[in-house]
Formats: structure tokens, sequence, C-alpha cells
């Protein structure tokens, strides 16, 4: 096949003009954890390169589940530096005949593959076989992946200014970019030269091509479009992989085209159910985790710190100490299928636990801001409506399982009712940012529940690292917009990972034999959720967290007051580990950190 143009745009006879919008929509997303440990290698061992399960049938909390995740030893692999940190050098002790030059600088102890503590352990040499062509997009030389991102949807602000992404253009983000490209080009370009670097791909390079779509706000992108352009990137690039970035409801329409291919998938997208991973028989592969298991955690807080409690936390002073009167406010709308899926299930499980709900309310404006803090519309009366409903039956405490929105909160306040709030981690709901944008006297009686980590500002986070680390000379302006607004970071993670763990004969099946082998460890760590992969499972993070918010505290880095503060430094709980308390028992306004999380930044 020949090479796919450096930077190509492909008209359809169509201009996406200038967006815009009295709503700023706001994405959703998701994220991971881990690092490997390899046993040490003697220099008689060339057996094939393949993860096993650690053989302590016990293992303790640690920083990762990588960390416990044994590999059995390949072609001749070296396990680790001498010393761990050191740049390229004789690779004494590595394993193999001989010196052989360490190639990847591997970092800790025992050593990663990055300072990540979800990174792989350190393969730090590679020679022999890699078997070629093992599968398609792979041969001895490289491993082709393609990035789908949409257009358009909103301008860049960046080190060169105002930036509007182009429309059906492919970048070849293994050649230099031209001089219009896109800030999102360059992040990925950035990434892709940081990951070849560190982690072990077994003498073959990554090669990362993005394509940019038409967005989808013009209502001009039908599934049959996706679709459309699945072929052609498909017959393009012939990809071994790719990461997806839309906001419509029509992905799945492309990943069904290119599964059909047996192009593997790696996302970071909430609300998917298990079965959407299951049809795809090992090709998709997701961060977050799914519509079921997220549903699972959120309901698991509320059934053991929620129902059959008193009121704890509410605005409305005489309800302080009464019994709790459960609401329910969902989004019932069909371009948002996931959010009503994931409600429903929540319904059902806390009336599983014994709660039950006096009054259920849905809208259908999910995922806005709504301008100037004022209420329009459809979207002003219906939340209206809406809280006089719950006010007047009595309801205490609403359960609002995901999808973002700021009328309710205001609609409350405007008839004095101010009532606890328990919401669902959906990339917007648990973001500073984003809850800046409520009713902030509202807000402040709110917790959230949430597959999310503890994160530090974004320029100190592990995302910002890998960007300057792979272009020294990438603006700090450039790297906040992909750090703070995309999931790149996690799931090149994560594809690189499933690289790595699948060994030299890379396929599907040795990539799913590796994610396999993770054992079901929990974290020890607010930075880092447990991540493994149950039979049948797809998806990454088993976790969750509960933040409530703080309309005054300022997140460390940056300068706007409110953030969402994490009871016990941001202790982490599988389902069924909840503790049989209050909720807002372990509350401490004192010492609770301040989350630096912003919008979809699960990840860092």
């Amino acid at each position: 096949m020949g090479e796919a143009p450096t930077a190509v745009r492909r008209q359809r006879g169509r201009n996406i003009g200038p967006l815009l919008m009295a709503l700023v929509l706001l994405p959703l997303l998701a994220v991971l954890p881990s690092s490997l440990n390899l046993p040490q290698a003697t220099p008689s061992q060339t057996l094939e390169y393949a993860p096993v399960p650690p053989e302590d049938g016990d293992p303790p909390v640690q920083l990762g589940n990588l960390s416990s995740l044994g590999l059995a030893e390949s072609g001749t692999v070296g396990t680790g530096p001498a010393t761990p940190g050191e740049g390229p050098g004789d690779g004494a002790g590595l394993g193999g005949v001989g010196k052989n030059p360490r190639t990847k600088k591997c970092v800790g102890v025992p050593p990663r593959q990055t300072g990540d503590p979800l990174a792989p352990p350190c393969v730090a040499h590679f020679s022999g076989d890699n078997f070629g062509s093992t599968y398609q997009g792979v041969t001895a030389e490289e491993i082709r992946v393609l990035v789908y991102h949409e257009c358009c949807i909103i301008n860049n602000q960046t080190s060169k200014g105002v930036e509007t992404d182009p429309d059906q253009v492919y970048f070849d983000l293994a050649e230099p970019l031209p001089e219009s490209n896109s800030p999102h080009a360059r992040s990925l370009q950035a990434l892709q030269r940081y990951f070849n670097d560190r982690f072990q791909t077994y003498d073959r390079f990554v090669h990362v091509w993005l394509y940019f779509a038409t967005n989808s706000v013009d209502g001009a992108v039908t599934p049959e479009a996706r679709r459309a352009d699945a072929i052609d990137n498909y017959k393009t690039i012939k990809p071994f992989a790719v990461m997806t970035y839309t906001t419509d409801g029509n992905e799945g329409a492309y990943l069904d085209v290119m599964a059909s291919k047996g192009v593997m998938n790696f996302g970071s997208v909430t609300s998917q159910r298990e079965s959407s991973f299951q049809r795809k028989a090992g090709l998709k592969w997701n961060y977050p985790p799914s519509l079921e298991k997220q549903a699972k955690a959120y309901a698991d807080t509320v059934c053991s710190r929620i129902v059959n409690r008193p009121v704890s936390f509410s605005g409305n002073a005489a309800d302080g100490g009464l019994p709790r009167v459960l609401g329910l406010l969902y989004v019932d709308n069909p371009a948002f299928p996931g959010f009503r899926d994931f409600a429903l299930l929540v319904k059902s499980l806390v009336e599983g636990c014994g709660g039950s709900f006096r009054e259920v309310r849905t809208f259908r404006q999910a995922g806005y801001v709504t301008a100037a803090f004022g209420q329009q519309g459809e979207a002003a009366s219906t939340a209206a409506e809406n809280m006089a409903a719950f006010k007047t039956a009595g309801v205490t405490t609403i359960i609002w399982p995901q999808g973002f929105e700021t009328n309710h909160g205001k609609a409350g306040a405007q008839i004095d009712y101010r009532p606890e709030w328990i919401t669902a981690g959906d990339g917007a709901n648990e973001g500073n940012t984003s809850s800046r944008f409520q009713d902030q006297d509202a807000w402040s009686h709110t917790w959230v529940v949430t597959p999310a980590v503890l994160v530090p500002p974004v320029l100190e986070s592990r995302c910002a690292e890998a960007h300057r680390e792979g272009d020294p000379e990438m603006a700090s302006s450039d790297i906040r917009l992909p750090c703070n607004l995309r999931n790149y970071y996690t799931e090149f993670r994560q594809l690189f990972t499933g690289i790595q763990v699948a060994g030299p004969r890379l396929t599907p099946a040795s990539v799913e034999k590796g994610f396999r082998a993770i054992p079901a460890i929990p974290s020890g760590d607010p930075t880092v959720p447990a991540c493994y992969y149950e039979p049948g499972d797809y998806t990454c993070v088993k976790d969750s967290v509960a933040m409530w918010w703080d309309p005054a505290a300022i997140a460390p880095g940056g300068n706007q007051p409110g953030c969402w503060r994490m009871p016990e430094g941001g202790r982490r709980f599988l389902p069924g580990q909840q503790p049989q308390e209050d909720l807002a028992s372990r509350r401490n306004p004192a010492a609770d950190p301040c989350n630096s999380i912003n919008g979809v930044f699960y990840a860092q």
C-alpha cells in the first residue's frame, strides 16, 4: 500500500463556518492505572514473551495493578536497567547474552517504563524476531494507528492565537507538520514521540495518523456519514487500532465498521454498555468503567451512605436530621441513551437496597451551560417545573445520575429550595470549571461520585510531562488544551501498554491475554485507580471516589474559587467496600484536599 499523504483535504462540498453558541457544549469523557514487574531473566532464557499472573494468591494493596503483573521472558528481552533512571548504556545484567544496549530510560524501583505508576514494568531492551506482520496494520517495522477527531467544535486559544481545526484532512504525524496544522496535531505528535521513546514496542514504530472529521454541531453528520468516514479511513490507512474523539451519538457506527474489519479501538468514553464492548470480541477497550460498573459503584455509595439515613448536608435548615426522602432526576433524550440507561439501572439498584423515590423527574438538554448564568427556553421551564415538583413532594435528597446542566440548581434557588444533591461523574459533573457555572449556594450541598482520581495542576500532570518530553519547545498554552480537555495521554498509555504486554507477536488476542493477566488489586493511592479486566469485561477503572463542592476554596494551580474536595485525601472504594456511615460523616473542610480536576481531565 502506498503511503498516506501528510496532509490531504477531502472535499465533500461543505464548509464549516465559525460556531456561535449561546450554550457551551461540554465534552463528556473518562480513565487508567498501573505498573508491571518483570521477573529477572537469566542469560539463557529466550522463551516466548507473554504475560502471566503473579504467583502470590493474596497480593497486597499497592500503587498500581500492573506492578504485580509478571511477564515471561522472550526473544532477548532486557527486564530493567542496572541503575534505574539512567540513559542508554551497556545494559549489563539486563538479560540475554553479553552486554545489550539499553534503549529505554526506565525509572523507579522496581523500574517502570516511565514515572507514571500506571506504566508497565521495565523492558529496557529487545532484540531478535518480532514475528513481522502479525496482524493487519502491523509489520516488522511499524504499527499503524489512526486518531479520528471531530473538527471545529471549539476555537482553540493557543500560542498561535485562535486556531480552528481543519475539516476532512489527514496528517501523518511521523512527518513534519505543515505550517497550517492544529494544536491537536501538535499534541498527538508529541505523544507519539514520547510513548515510542519510552515504552517497549519490540523494534516497531507506532506510527500515528490524525484525521479530522466533519463536526456534528450543525446536525449534518449522520451514522451513514460516520460509516463512510470509516470506510475511507480504513482504505487509506489500514490501521491496527483507532482512537476516536467525537461529540455525537454516531461514534458507534464508525467503530462498527472498523470492528467489522478487525481494527482495534482504545477509548475513553462514558456511559457505554458492557455489551457494546463484548460485541467487538476483544477489539474494543476503554479506560473508564462500563455503564454497568459505574452504575454499580454509584448506587453502592447511595445505598451504603444515603439510603435510610437522616439528612445531613441540605441547604434547607428545617430538613436537617429528618429521614431522607429521595427524588430521582435524569436525562431522557434519544440523543443521550447512555444517560437514561445509567439512571434506570441506578434506580433499580437503589430500590433493590431498600431505597424508594417519592418523585421522579426528567429533562432533555444535557451537557450544557446556560449563557450568563441565566435561564432560557425549554430547559429553564423544565427545570422550574421539576424543582417545584420535588419541593411539593417533600424531597430532601435528589439523586442525579449523570447529565450535566445548570438550570436546576438555579431554579431551586429561585423558590428557596436547596436540597441535598448526589450526582455521578460523566466527565463534566466532576469538573471544577463546569461546576463553577452552577448556582454556588445550591452546589455547596452537592456530592459527586466519580471514577476520577486526584490530579495536580495541569502543568504538573503526567500528561504535561509527556508533552514536554515529546516536544521540549511546546508552549504551556498548547499543553493546557489537550491535558485539560482531551484524554490523549490516557488513551496512548492504554494503547502502548496493550502493545507492550502483548509481546512481539502482536494481535488482538495477545493484547487481551496481557490485559487479562492484570491482577484484581484495590488502589492504595488517590492518584491511581484500581484497573483490571474481569472475564467478559473490556474496561479498566473499577473503583470510585466521592467529592463535595466547596464554592470558596481554590484548587492548587488555579485562581478561581470553587473546587471539589476529597475526604480522607481521596480514598477510593471498590463496590461493596463503602463504609456503612453517612456520606458527609468524614467531611473535613480543614483537611480535605482540593482536586485540580477540570472537565474530562480524569487521567492524571
